[in-house]
């Protein structure tokens, strides 16, 4: 990276912190486990990593920069249900895990995909497998494009090729995205999914920039619709005034800006069991004090499958170096493979540098890992036919 300033060293602490806390989460997402418990043991576990570094400085803020979400089958993205909404895996779940922490407000986020099995031995070879190697390899695929005077057109055009080549399409509503200091999305952000109705912004990447690339892939359509979940994670939109009319909605806006600062947060953590503050949340959205995150699925019903990849990257003056590492792929057998001189084998031949990330400390406190409950009834013979969490 470009040198070791104060702002590298907490970029590469914060990956360092979430490639912990993704792979711990990745080692839970079993058969039986419930998503709700998994969303709070990787929360707890980046909450008490970020704790543990720089701990001689107390001013800083560090900890959740979004909260975990674990999204299953057909769902896209933003799922990190409370008890009342919470989902228990099944044999054969195509599970996506997404991870995001912060030092000092240098964010760094990363997502992976898993498949929920008690057999990790026995290989995918089904639609599963394409829609996991589709993003696995745009996700490779876009952190290669991150150097210098690459553009955003060429990256959604690649991403497209991979998309084609296993079958399945680009997530609508997932994106690559500038980030800086205390900011998740900023000026150079733009869809991943190719839409003829909306022109690719004519950015070219630039030396010292970091983005996040959420390469999200469907068997579906791709296309996003709101599910009937209630959104769980909120942010609050600094650039928004508005005089509250209701109590209630005063007092919860109150804890929100005592309680956070300017990276999303779970509302069930500041509401609590008060149902006086839940009714607050209604006029807060309304006047866009507050944004919620819907949790948004593919509009294809049946056997869909979406699997997520998703990495931080410098655009270094040399090339891409890569801030969070990526695990290893579940066993997917998929129905093609990437030819070595086709245009996106020529893009995953480029070099990609991956950062040193520095060694965290040893928790003091060890966090609790979550126990599977019993898995229900036929869950591995209706395995496949699950792709559900179907709400439609």
């Amino acid at each position: 990276m470009n040198g070791d300033t104060t702002g590298s060293i907490k970029y590469r602490t914060a990956a360092a912190a979430v490639e912990q806390v993704l792979k711990q989460t990745a080692a839970v997402a079993v058969p039986g486990m419930s998503v709700a418990a998994i969303c709070s043991y990787a929360d707890s576990l980046v909450e008490a990593t970020c704790k543990s570094v720089f701990r001689k400085d107390d001013s800083i803020e560090r900890g959740v920069a979004f909260p975990t979400t674990v999204s299953v089958n057909r769902v896209i993205q933003n799922y990190s249900p409370g008890p009342e909404e919470d989902y228990v895996l099944r044999e054969g779940d195509v599970v996506k895990l997404e991870v995001g922490a912060h030092i000092d407000g240098y964010i760094s986020s990363a997502a992976h995909t898993v498949v929920a099995t008690n057999a990790p031995g026995t290989s995918i070879a089904d639609r599963r497998a394409d829609a996991i190697c589709a993003a696995h390899y745009a996700c490779e695929v876009a952190v290669r494009m991150i150097r210098p005077g690459q553009s955003a057109h060429h990256m959604v055009k690649a991403l497209g090729l991979v998309a084609s080549g296993f079958k399945c399409t680009v997530a609508a509503e997932t994106f690559t995205s500038q980030i800086d200091r205390f900011v998740m999305s900023g000026r150079n952000t733009f869809a991943n999914r190719f839409n003829p109705n909306v022109q690719v912004p004519s950015l070219v990447f630039e030396a010292g920039e970091v983005y996040t690339v959420d390469c999200t892939m469907s068997t579906g359509n791709g296309i996003a619709r709101e599910s009937t979940y209630s959104p769980a994670i909120y942010q609050r939109d600094v650039n928004q005034q508005h005089s509250l009319k209701l109590r209630t909605s005063r007092a919860l806006f109150t804890s929100v800006n005592r309680e956070h600062s300017v990276f999303p947060f779970l509302m069930r953590g500041v509401v609590g069991s008060s149902q006086s503050l839940k009714a607050g949340v209604s006029e807060c959205v309304r006047s866009q004090l507050l944004v919620p995150f819907a949790v948004t699925m593919d509009k294809e019903p049946g056997d869909t499958f979406v699997a997520q990849f998703k990495a931080t990257v410098l655009c270094h003056h040399t090339g891409p170096v890569r801030l969070t590492r990526a695990l290893p792929l579940p066993n997917v057998l998929p129905a093609t493979a990437i030819p070595a001189e086709s245009e996106i084998g020529q893009i995953l031949a480029l070099d990609c540098e991956q950062a040193a990330l520095p060694e965290l400390p040893r928790l003091k406190l060890p966090i609790q890992t979550p126990i599977p409950t019993q898995p229900p009834a036929g869950a591995a013979a209706a395995a496949v036919s699950s792709a559900s969490m179907d709400t439609s």
